[in-house]
């Protein structure tokens, strides 16, 4: 009971970061992170999830998608599958961002592979409801998901992701397909 209770509270907190509004970085490592990598791949990483927020803000799809390698796979959607899902994305929103907390970042021994777990959240406007005072509604979230990734022409890419525990247990729940 008690690490029930400990989970609820580490979500709670991760809620708070995720809605904590633009004071707070769009993409962070946990005080408490799981490390295993050098600092170059780190920031190298960091320098991947950067560049997809900045794509996502200014709704630019080919550089969101060079984020995806080639091989990306994610419960049977490819990258053009996901690219279709990033289409309709930014025709049914506007004002775009997302949350990234990441809490355990393994690059593998050769430094060609990555598992990054990561907490996080996408955001945007209905185009449907307009007006500047429109709040942003949650599109996608995800809780302790595992991105894997590749280290592919000298940058990190997405490959697949890892459904946690909580998201596999959950029937019906939805499943993260983004980044």
């Amino acid at each position: 009971m008690i690490r029930r209770n400990n989970r609820w509270i580490g979500m709670g907190l991760i809620l708070i970061f995720l809605v904590a509004g633009s004071a707070s970085a769009l993409v962070e490592i946990s005080k408490k992170a799981e490390v295993r990598a050098d600092q170059d791949d780190i920031d190298a990483i960091l320098d991947t999830f950067d560049q997809a927020e900045e794509s996502l803000q200014a709704e630019n799809l080919s550089v969101i998608m060079s984020v995806y390698s080639d091989g990306y796979l994610n419960r049977g959607l490819r990258k053009e599958e996901t690219s279709r899902i990033w289409q309709d994305i930014f025709k049914r929103y506007d004002r775009l961002s997302s949350r990234h907390l990441f809490s355990r970042i393994v690059v593998d021994p050769n430094g060609k592979t990555a598992k990054v777990t990561c907490t996080g959240s996408l955001f945007g406007v209905s185009v449907f409801k307009g007006g500047a005072r429109s709040e942003a509604v949650q599109i996608d979230t995800w809780f302790e998901a595992i991105h894997h990734l590749a280290f592919e022409e000298g940058e990190w890419r997405i490959i697949g992701h890892d459904p946690s525990e909580k998201e596999r247990d959950l029937f019906g729940s939805a499943i993260h397909l983004l980044f």
